[in-house]
């Protein structure tokens, strides 16, 4: 299961994802997505992903072991550079890893060489902070638009993507499952309650099942509604297998299985 939690109108990002390998795309999709959304050098945001991808990968190697975990990545535009916490509940840096400054291991030389502050805390676990020059923090808004659903929108049809191509999905339903990620934030996110959107994409009968919330009462079943085209109907209910609302103290979630 991949949780996201994105504020819309900072752009701050705090992403929750298995040590697995199959997580490295997924991260690296959603720092490309949070980077654009700042107007990222491009050039710099390819470094700050090489160098994230090489903390990611080794926390998959090292922190858990056969156990397996949770990596979490918080990442947090500021004026002009934007930070990047790696972190897990594994058993620490192996202290030769820490003595190893090139090769297989965390690459200090080459995280260090990009970023502009390294920060590395052993204790329950690992955190790796990485500060990298970029971009500015505030998700600008026209003519009175919701905050923050297009990088939202941009983040969920990415991640979505690569979710759906990890599950061999064919590619017409691929194409299919962007365009119902894309009108679910789009739609859904009109009804969120706060300013915090929580996003879960997980695995379900050979595609996925996608949960946004939290929305206010009524809001699934109206984002749902919103996607309404002439003839055709609601497309998100019309091209997902089933859509449904999961009520939660007073708040709701739309949940959207795609097969």
């Amino acid at each position: 299961m991949i949780d996201i939690e994105i504020g819309l109108l900072r752009t701050d990002l705090t992403l929750r994802v298995p040590a697995t390998e199959d997580s490295l795309p997924i991260v690296r999709q959603a720092l490309r997505s949070v980077g654009q959304t700042v107007d990222a050098d491009l050039e710099a945001l390819e470094d700050a992903e090489l160098a994230v991808t090489e903390a990611l990968a080794n926390a998959v190697e090292h922190a858990y072991g056969d156990a397996g975990g949770e990596i979490r990545i918080l990442v947090t535009p500021e004026e002009s550079s934007l930070i990047v916490t790696v972190s897990d509940d594994g058993v620490g840096m192996p202290d030769e890893v820490r003595r190893r400054s090139e090769g297989r291991g965390y690459g200090l030389s080459m995280i260090e060489g990009i970023a502009t502050t390294l920060e590395i805390e052993d204790g329950d676990g690992t955190d790796v902070r990485m500060t990298f020059p970029m971009g500015r923090p505030v998700a600008e808004t026209i003519d009175g638009a919701v905050p923050g659903v297009d990088p939202a929108e941009r983040m969920l049809r990415r991640l979505v993507a690569v979710v759906a191509a990890q599950r061999d999905m064919p590619s017409d339903r691929l194409v299919e499952a962007l365009l119902i990620a894309e009108l679910v934030a789009r739609n859904a996110l009109r009804y969120l309650i706060g300013d915090r959107a929580q996003l879960s994409i997980g695995p379900a009968d050979g595609g996925f099942e996608l949960r946004v919330g939290p929305l206010e009462k009524g809001g699934a079943e109206a984002a749902v509604s919103d996607s309404d085209v002439p003839v055709v109907g609601p497309v998100i209910a019309r091209l997902a297998d089933s859509t449904a609302t999961e009520p939660t103290n007073g708040e709701e979630r739309l949940v959207v299985r795609v097969s």
